[in-house]
């Protein structure tokens, strides 16, 4: 039996919102080191960190008492920002952004600003304007206000924008913001995620920016 090729599917947009962690970089080992050391020193027998997506603070919040939510908090951050052995740039991610002119992109990260920072160092992607991270918003992903924010200070309606995302959770919260969402399969399987579009890799999307400012996305 042949198979015959996909359609490449077009959609046009004012700006692309970009997830960090699992969609431009893998951090995957660095972080599930942390977490699990993390739970070590907190005495959280059996602890595991299966929660991609959601702002540390959050989960802290999930997993221990009140009274040492901050202590908590405090301890993963110092492990995260000291873990960046294995951090590396996503396939397909480098070229889609020199793709991308500056006022259409930016990037809306689960993570503190300072994490962000470390490990877009690591994997060699420089810091855009206008970017997200957690501790800049008073609710994290799943919430839309991520997002949303994101999409104010680009200075463009949500509506037109495309939310690039891999956990479940990040899709949730573009999909409640608004946006056209388009979920990167590999820290869960496509079938795991919701979203209007779904690709395997960032190798399999393409950008032309347009005359009239607006950026042309393919998906392959």
């Amino acid at each position: 039996m042949t198979h015959q090729p996909r359609t490449p599917r077009t959609i046009t947009i004012d700006a692309l919102l970009f997830d960090l962690d699992g969609t431009l970089i893998d951090s995957t080992a660095a972080t599930e080191r942390a977490w699990r050391t993390w739970g070590e020193r907190m005495g959280l027998d059996g602890f595991s960190y299966s929660s991609h997506g959601v702002p540390a603070r959050a989960l802290v919040e999930q997993s221990v008492e009140p009274s040492r939510h901050d202590e908590a908090f405090e301890l993963i951050k110092e492990l995260e920002l000291e873990d960046t052995a294995g951090v590396v740039r996503k396939e397909g991610a480098a070229r889609l952004l020199a793709s991308l002119p500056g006022r259409a992109w930016t990037i809306v990260a689960s993570c503190t600003r300072d994490l962000a920072a470390v490990r877009m160092a690591a994997a060699g992607i420089s810091a855009p304007d206008h970017m997200v991270t957690a501790d800049q918003v008073s609710a994290g992903k799943p919430h839309p206000e991520p997002f949303l924010l994101g999409a104010s200070r680009l200075g463009v309606d949500i509506g037109r924008c495309l939310v690039v995302e891999d956990a479940p959770a990040g899709l949730a919260s573009g999909r409640s913001a608004g946006a056209v969402t388009l979920a990167v399969a590999g820290t869960s399987t496509a079938s795991e995620l919701d979203s209007d579009h779904v690709v395997g890799s960032l190798a399999d999307v393409a950008a032309v920016p347009l005359p009239d400012g607006r950026i042309q996305v393919t998906l392959a």
